[in-house]
């Protein structure tokens, strides 16, 4: 039964998709405002900005040298295996973190932070398992992690560990989105720009935006929830000013799609650690790939105006007109990781992406989950520095929704908990169609992948999608 609450999310990213889930799940009615329009019939522009280069579900084993950061993700991992379907991983088994023999070479440990990690993670799943048997996704606990002594085809190996982190596919994602969106019943009106959200007199929201048609238009909503990535902070301080959020550093990084002239027989991400020491190659199916070299990647880090919490004006121009180095930073990573992984050798670059990537700190390996922001009452904010951290963020941003209308009569404290329970539970409730033919999923995921402006190779799946996974 739907409540009498009328909740807006703005921007519909992964965070907002969730978002809306979510809320649309517990009863509430949802209208979704969503600046970008479908460039394909019949979607919904989902995930078009900050997730449409997004590929890992991590477990935290990227962190070696951040022991909060790995139980965060690994925490973040069990909870979106439990919602998500099995199709977003598009064929991909267990990732392979690897050690580089280079860099212990030259005196760095890194195979023993990494055992040390994976005894966290041991510890952290064990924990886990014996609150519930449920999040035993994985299976047992003494063998999500193992060590391994090379990877076949791989370069520069001191070490590897197989891990419970997996690569998904983001335009299958969307593509999962797109019919939850649907089947929860959410109003959704692309082509929304807000310009200002102001609390009015008796607690409730005045959401003000330009429509698809350039008109001018507003709703009058019970709750919000901001879900624009960067520019959410400035709109939450807007309402609130006297927010405080932690010392935020916004980088600029450059991410690329390449293709695979060659084909791979990886059906798992590659993660060498760390720095110049390696790189990301991470297969979305045997076509293509997303590759990643920290050194080439990382263009610039600014720390977000503590008064303002605008986004850089620099950012602005780059991810609109790019940036002078962009083609140069991307033969560069081609370059680099041509040294690791053989089967780049012949491959071409498909498209480099500019992306804002939010730390806590300013080193890149030690990443804060921010969490969920209550901005006001019935206003909350989420941004998502870690994709795996998305539905633990859902449920924790749909509690305050609710903590809301409990204050406010339309909510019986004793329905908290089961409404949060039900409401991140698995997608595909009813199975579409489309699901169990490759080619009907293909055309559905294509529709994305152009709305997303990413090769549309990308909408195939691997041909050993079905294969059970292996070490």
């Amino acid at each position: 039964m739907k409540r009498t609450e009328l909740h807006v999310v703005v921007g519909v990213g992964v965070a907002g998709c969730l978002a809306a889930i979510a809320r649309s799940r517990a009863g509430y009615a949802v209208i979704v405002l969503e600046r970008e329009r479908a460039r394909s019939a019949g979607t919904y522009p989902v995930c078009t900005q900050t997730s449409n280069i997004v590929s890992e579900n991590h477990s935290g084993a990227e962190y070696p040298f951040d022991p909060q950061s790995a139980r965060d993700c690994l925490d973040g991992r069990i909870a979106n295996d439990r919602f998500f379907p099995e199709l977003i991983y598009s064929g991909k088994t267990y990732s392979r973190i690897i050690a580089s023999q280079s860099m212990m070479n030259d005196g760095h440990d890194i195979v023993g932070q990494c055992r040390s990690n994976m005894d966290v993670l041991r510890a952290h799943y064990a924990q886990r398992c014996q609150e519930d048997p449920a999040n035993a996704v994985f299976g047992e606990p003494s063998a999500i992690c193992r060590e391994i002594p090379d990877v076949p085809g791989v370069r520069d190996v001191a070490a590897g560990f197989l891990t419970p982190q997996r690569g998904m596919n983001p335009v299958l994602v969307s593509t999962v989105l797109d019919w939850e969106l649907r089947q929860c019943g959410v109003d959704f009106r692309e082509g929304s720009t807000v310009t200002a959200i102001d609390r009015r007199a008796d607690g409730r929201y005045l959401v003000e935006y330009t429509a698809a048609d350039g008109s001018a238009e507003s709703v009058i909503a019970d709750q919000v929830s901001l879900c624009v990535a960067t520019a959410a902070f400035g709109m939450a301080r807007r309402l609130n000013p006297t927010l405080t959020f932690p010392r935020l550093f916004m980088a600029l990084r450059e991410i690329l799609y390449v293709d695979l002239p060659d084909g791979t027989d990886k059906n798992f991400t590659c993660l060498k650690l760390e720095d110049s020491y390696g790189g990301m190659l991470s297969p979305i199916n045997e076509h293509c790939a997303m590759i990643y070299h920290p050194p080439a990647a990382h263009i610039m880090n600014i720390v977000m105006d503590p008064e303002t919490c605008e986004f850089p004006d620099e950012y602005t121009h780059y991810l609109t007109a790019g940036h002078p180095e962009t083609e140069k930073r991307a033969e560069w990573t081609l370059t680099r990781l041509r040294d690791f992984y053989p089967e780049l050798a012949r491959s071409e670059i498909l498209g480099a992406y500019l992306k804002v990537a939010i730390n806590t700190v300013a080193d890149s390996r030690v990443r804060r989950n921010i969490g969920v922001f209550g901005v006001q009452p019935g206003a909350t904010m989420t941004v998502l520095p870690k994709w795996a951290m998305c539905v633990v963020n859902a449920r924790n941003e749909l509690r305050l929704a609710l903590e809301h209308s409990v204050a406010n009569g339309n909510v019986e404290a004793g329905e908290v908990d089961e409404l949060l329970a039900a409401s991140v539970r698995s997608c595909w409730e009813t199975r579409p169609a489309w699901a169990d033919s490759d080619e009907a999923c293909t055309a559905q995921a294509t529709k994305h992948a152009i709305n997303m402006n990413v090769p549309e190779v990308l909408a195939l799946r691997f041909a050993g999608q079905n294969r059970a996974i292996s070490g």
